[in-house]
């Protein structure tokens, strides 16, 4: 079977040590690199294609709408970055004859950067599984396999814990003595570690190398980034501000949560694409929630450029809206609010399993579950506040909690999947061989 590897920055230094290990079972590999940087170290020069960086003449306006239209929705380069998709037809030619050269039998990589979009596209036409494999927020320490650009998990694991294991994992959730992975910040002294710390100096060197060599279409200009981080900064600094004027102690409202999802991620760009502008789903959402019903809104922890000025005009100005303070927790905010909204956020697990009423818009885990109104339009939710009032809604019972947990752990294989600069553990040997052996046999059953 031939493997075919995309370069995701520091992702590659994953995906080189998981193709060694599919050599070693007898697999062939090769390689698409966008950012030759982050080109794969140590694999053999013959497998590796660097497309070169497209010139002048090479940047022209594409028709190609249909195919490519998602991968201009999710690019940050077009939506933060000040770019446009003239670069789109050099690269699609370039990664359509690549592909019809080495052929596949699979593709694996991430469905986040527009080169991996392009190649998306491309697989689809010709009928090669395009492998995205991703760690959902729960329940910890295990990856799905999604297919292509969707969250529709590839292959099912067997091994599911008894329904006893499951509910006390219900359970710890629901009192967050379970978080998520992503939500535990790297230190620096992990005993793997051999790669900078995100946002270090020596990251940002290696990151200006690639800008230098001529990429600029994942990565901004350095005065541009400088920019949108003070922007950032900016902008938290207004929304304690605005949060304090805003209180709502005493007022006696029934409070609709909404937690506001990273940008730019797959998770909302990519999987939750329709819902995407976050500002405009917040004034939707308090629009449609009826008389006595108020929107609260929780940044992000780790917020990025889902903070915008129009946002921040949003809270500000709207009377049924209001900023929630950055120190307060989830929990804490999680205990006041009657309902929460989300696109595509492990917030929905969080809630199906705790009890609490949920409005979703995009696809997760949780699709058609009890505890769960899955909407079609931000209209929607007077339904489900007026539900709510009426001690209608239908939470999730114990058997239903149950079998959510048991589709967390079918939808999932043990094992970490990630950058070893944000999770340098997914470097360990027997990490390693987990992950591959589990994607061969996956991949096996798509071709």
């Amino acid at each position: 079977m031939k493997f075919a590897f995309i370069e995701n920055r520091y992702k590659t230094i994953f995906w080189a040590e998981l193709a060694k290990e599919l050599r070693r079972l007898n697999c062939a590999v090769t390689w698409l690199v966008q950012n030759p940087v982050f080109s794969p170290v140590g694999e053999p020069m013959d497998t590796v294609f660097n497309m070169p960086f497209p010139s002048r003449s090479d940047l022209v306006m594409t028709s190609d709408a249909g195919s490519l239209g998602k991968a201009r929705k999710a690019d940050r380069y077009i939506n933060y970055f000040g770019g446009s998709d003239r670069h789109y037809g050099y690269y699609k030619s370039l990664i359509k004859a690549w592909i019809d050269r080495e052929r596949p039998d699979v593709v694996v990589g991430e469905s986040t950067l527009f080169h991996e979009l392009i190649v998306i596209s491309v697989c689809r036409d010709r009928g090669i599984p395009y492998l995205h494999p991703s760690m959902p927020g729960y329940p910890g320490g295990r990856y799905s396999i999604y297919s292509y650009d969707s969250k529709e998990t590839v292959g099912l694991n067997s091994k599911v814990p008894c329904d006893a294991d499951c509910l006390a994992m219900a359970e710890a959730i629901r009192k967050r003595e379970r978080i998520p992975d992503y939500m535990i910040p790297p230190t620096g002294r992990e005993p793997e570690r051999s790669h900078p710390l995100p946002r270090s100096m020596k990251d940002r060197l290696i990151i200006l190398r690639g800008y230098v060599a001529g990429e600029r279409y994942n990565t901004p200009a350095p005065w541009r980034k400088w920019l949108l981080d003070r922007q950032v900064q900016r902008r938290l600094k207004v929304w304690q501000q605005i949060a304090s004027d805003k209180s709502l102690e005493g007022k006696g409202l029934r409070l609709a949560l909404y937690p506001l999802q990273m940008q730019p991620e797959a998770n909302l760009d990519v999987w939750g694409q329709e819902f995407r502008d976050q500002a405009k789903l917040v004034i939707q959402l308090a629009d449609a929630l009826p008389e006595g019903w108020h929107l609260r809104v929780k940044a992000n922890p780790k917020s990025k450029y889902e903070l915008s000025d129009g946002l921040l005009d949003v809270l500000r100005s709207h009377p049924k809206v209001s900023p929630i303070p950055l120190m307060d927790s989830m929990a804490s905010v999680l205990a006041e609010v009657d309902l929460v909204c989300t696109v595509t956020g492990t917030v929905a697990v969080e809630c199906v399993l705790s009890g609490k009423p949920l409005v979703q818009f995009g696809p997760s885990v949780v699709d058609h579950g009890s505890g769960c109104e899955q909407l079609r339009s931000a209209v929607e939710i007077a339904d489900v506040a007026r539900s709510i009032e009426a001690n209608r809604y239908r939470l999730a019972t114990d058997e239903s909690r149950i079998n959510l947990v048991r589709k967390l752990y079918a939808t999932t294989f043990p094992g970490k999947v990630s950058d070893p600069v944000n999770l340098p553990s997914v470097m360990a040997v027997d990490n390693v061989r987990s992950v591959a052996n589990t994607i061969l046999e996956v991949a096996k059953g798509c071709v």
